[in-house]
């Protein structure tokens, strides 16, 4: 069996390996200068892994926490002092035996602690999935729309701003599973190619909004 700190060690290689390799055939998105200059770190998981946003945004970062809760993340982070913290659930946790009560007091939690340090926090809604796989997994598609919903009313009382996944990657707004051709063949994981062609342009206006 290979240990478990050479087994990460590899790991972390390969993906830096593969940033770098797609940092030379990937499009920079050009930002005004003031934007250039911010730190932005995004907290997720699956989807914060695979998006590689510094290779199209050199002052964004990704951390990954496999778990709803943020907060081991946030204790790490918070005390490097980036401008802004984005943070992005991912839809493998819905449904949950957890109340949603407390799902969003964790939010609630996370978002003043991010503004007590002096930093501007963003929330993203959480990435929907395909059809087939909500057939699979009952009731996931419900739960995490639900979250997203909750999640935009929350932001708008606390004026925070929105990175809308669910809504750059869903069918319709009145069918809200992942559009078809979008994902990775599991209904859950987006293609490479889904986050140059569809979130990539997001992160821009959402920045602008968040430090005008």
């Amino acid at each position: 069996m290979v240990p478990y700190r050479l087994k990460l060690l590899v790991e972390r290689g390969k993906d830096r390996l593969e940033t770098l390799a797609l940092s030379l055939v990937t499009a920079k998105i050009p930002l005004p200068p003031d934007l250039a200059q911010r730190k932005v770190v995004l907290l997720g998981a699956s989807v914060g892994h695979a998006w590689h946003l510094p290779v199209v945004f050199p002052n964004v970062k990704s951390f990954v926490e496999y778990e709803f809760d943020k907060t081991p993340l946030l204790d790490k982070v918070i005390p490097t002092r980036p401008d802004a913290i984005i943070i992005k659930e991912c839809a493998a946790y819905f449904p949950s035996n957890e109340p949603q009560q407390g799902r969003q007091a964790m939010v609630h939690e996370w978002v003043d602690r991010i503004r007590e340090a002096g930093i501007q926090p963003i929330l993203a809604t959480v990435v929907p999935v395909s059809r087939s796989h909500d057939e699979a997994y009952p009731g996931r598609s419900a739960a995490l729309c639900a979250f997203n919903d909750w999640l935009r009313h929350f932001a708008a009382e606390e004026k925070v701003e929105i990175l809308d996944l669910e809504k750059a990657l869903r069918i319709s707004a009145s069918d809200r599973h992942l559009a078809p051709g979008l994902d990775s063949g599991d209904g859950l994981h987006l293609q490479r190619d889904t986050y140059r062609r569809r979130l990539d342009h997001l992160l821009p206006p959402v920045l602008m909004r968040t430090f005008s």
